[in-house]
């Protein structure tokens, strides 16, 4: 995917970006059309945080040991699973109950659709409360995301693929609450191009914006009537350095905790983002919300080292640059030496006599004048470039007075772009002890966490942790290209790292007629059983064309076609209940013992 802006792209943003503040700035009903929504997620809060056990641990815990929350969560869960077991006809002792995971692999739209479905057949086939986990990438944990806002999701699974199915195919929702969100995640100091995705996720794929916290899904997690979340990223510079088999890449988010299940370093959900050295809390910050995650854990883009098309190297949109960020600089107090420099070199360089001059004489008297007159003298030097270079699109950007929120804005974005700069999160591993097992990034004072479909496009080092104890995986790809990607690369990933996986062989995997369901096992290993989307059973002789119709790229889904997309996923589920109630029944007869 290609992510192009021209000059005229450029300059017709900020104008269209300016005619949104100017609207939202005269809208009383904007102003206050977003205080029931607070009053109902500070209710909500409350409820949430009233019954909530979520560990206060203001330090970090390097183990590889699973959270005492997560713990919990299993301990609650397991009656649930065993009682599903007994309706299935499997006879299981509370000491041999299997843990079975749910994987959701990334695919955009299509991924959060799939798995939707997937989960409402299971429900409906009586399968899905002998699941342990869910866990997901990408697209699919923009559903696990939109349902786990309920506490009780699984009684309710009908009702919210309603609510789906009548929200993604609206228009591009609140534009003015988008905007006002993004120029609000610009004043930040760790703004990166992961906000604006978010934005775009939100206006144009979404339509909603979640506001709440992940940390605020603990009782949906832990009460035992949900499976246990797990949602997937990885740090962006150890993928690029060691790529997507080494451990320490990988990065779990659940709401109790986050961190690199690799190395076994941790902290606490709601201090993921605050400032912490020799691993303890320093500075607190606001958690992220769940609408900035989704577009994290989505962030395919960020896997591209690089865009096409996205800088331009002309001498007007360079002094355009120069100038935004002089303006920025100067409303802040900042010292703005450095960028005098810069613009005088591209000014005289394109021998623009006037703007050159004018920018010698700021330079010079910038020290000694007051915040307005260097203001004024910003707002003369526009009008004299704007004369020089020609046009009158400069003169419309306005860049003064009430919206300095768009400069900002436009400075961070296409310095982030100009450094490809996603995900940037404090570091809770800076200066932490290496020799008290914090083995990674102890001198950064920030990671940058991305999607995880680069690495491997589902979850599976994370379900397969030992300490999960998983014994069952099903696995459900949704990706485009090769639906056999995911697992081919984890059997890489274990073989590398030693890690118990069944023996995959390339040779027998069609990726052009796949079928429903695959089986692949064997001694002290987990069982997978791995399901295509599309394949020569419910789709026989259009796998292609349904590949092509419900691409990944596609960013909005009509009514009819989510519908489709629905019926195709659930068959994968009602067409294989009795091979997975089998599987489920085998390792209950046959394993008394852990992996």
């Amino acid at each position: 995917m290609n992510f192009q802006m021209s000059c005229k792209d450029f300059y017709s943003f900020v104008i269209a970006q300016k005619q949104v503040m100017t609207l939202a700035k005269s809208s009383k009903k904007y102003e206050t059309s977003g205080t029931s929504e607070r009053l109902r997620l500070r209710a909500d809060m409350e409820l949430i945080w009233a019954g909530s056990q979520v560990d206060d641990d203001k330090t970090v815990r390097l183990s590889n040991e699973i959270s005492d929350g997560e713990k919990e969560a299993i301990r609650n869960r397991r009656p649930k699973v065993l009682a599903c077991l007994k309706s299935l006809g499997i006879a299981c002792e509370e000491d041999n109950t299997p843990n079975v995971a749910v994987l959701g692999s990334g695919g955009g739209l299509r991924a959060m659709i799939a798995l939707q479905g997937t989960l409402v057949e299971m429900k409906n086939q009586g399968l899905l409360d002998a699941v342990m986990y869910l866990c997901g990438v990408s697209g699919s944990t923009w559903c696990m995301s939109f349902l786990y806002k309920e506490k009780d999701w699984t009684e309710k699974l009908q009702v919210l693929e309603e609510q789906l199915c009548n929200t993604l195919p609206k228009p591009p929702c609140d534009v003015l609450k988008a905007f006002s969100i993004l120029c609000q995640a610009a004043e930040d100091e760790l703004f990166s191009l992961t906000d604006v995705w978010a934005f775009f996720v939100f206006l144009f794929m979404l339509k909603k914006c979640d506001q709440t916290t992940l940390s605020q899904h603990e009782v949906a997690s832990t009460s035992g009537t949900n499976p246990y979340p797990i949602y997937a990223a990885v740090e962006m510079k150890k993928l690029h350095e060691e790529g997507g088999n080494s451990p320490g890449t990988w990065f779990e988010f659940t709401p109790h905790e986050c961190g690199f299940p690799g190395p076994g370093a941790f902290v606490c959900t709601k201090y993921l983002g605050s400032k912490f050295e020799d691993g303890n809390l320093k500075k607190q910050r606001e958690e992220k919300n769940i609408h900035y995650l989704q577009g994290l854990w989505g962030s395919a883009l960020a896997s591209r080292q690089h865009l096409q098309g996205i800088r331009c190297t002309c001498a007007t949109c360079q002094c355009i640059l120069l100038l935004l960020e002089l303006q920025v600089h100067a409303s802040a107090g900042e010292d703005c030496e450095g960028v005098f420099k810069k613009l005088k070199e591209v000014l005289k360089g394109e021998n623009s006599k006037d703007s050159y001059q004018k920018c010698c004489e700021m330079s010079e008297t910038w020290g000694s004048k007051t915040l307005e007159e260097r203001m004024a003298d910003c707002d003369a030097h526009d009008r004299i470039f704007e004369m020089e270079f020609g046009g009158k699109t400069y003169v419309e950007l306005g860049l003064r007075g009430n919206i300095w929120s768009i400069c900002k804005l436009l400075w961070k974005f296409w310095s982030c772009c100009r450094d490809w700069i996603w995900g940037t999160t404090n570091n809770f591993l800076y200066t932490c002890d290496p020799k008290s097992k914090s083995p990674v990034f102890t001198k950064d004072k920030i990671i940058s966490l991305i999607d995880s479909w680069t690495a491997i496009n589902s979850a599976y080092p994370l379900v397969l942790r030992g300490e999960r104890k998983v014994k069952l995986i099903l696995s459900f790809d949704f990706s485009d290209g090769d639906p056999f990607e995911t697992i081919k690369k984890t059997a890489k990933y274990c073989e590398t790292n030693n890690i118990p996986f069944p023996k995959i062989d390339p040779e027998k995997l069609d990726p052009c007629h796949p079928s429903d369901c695959y089986i692949f096992k064997g001694k002290d290993v987990p069982i997978v059983m791995h399901f295509p989307l599309f394949n020569i059973k419910n789709c026989p002789g259009e796998i292609e064309h349904f590949r092509k119709k419900f691409s990944v790229s596609h960013l909005v889904y009509i009514k009819k076609d989510i519908d489709e997309l629905l019926e195709k996923a659930k068959m994968n589920v009602s067409n294989n209940k009795e091979r997975i109630r089998e599987e489920i029944q085998r390792i209950v007869s046959s394993s008394t013992k852990e992996f």
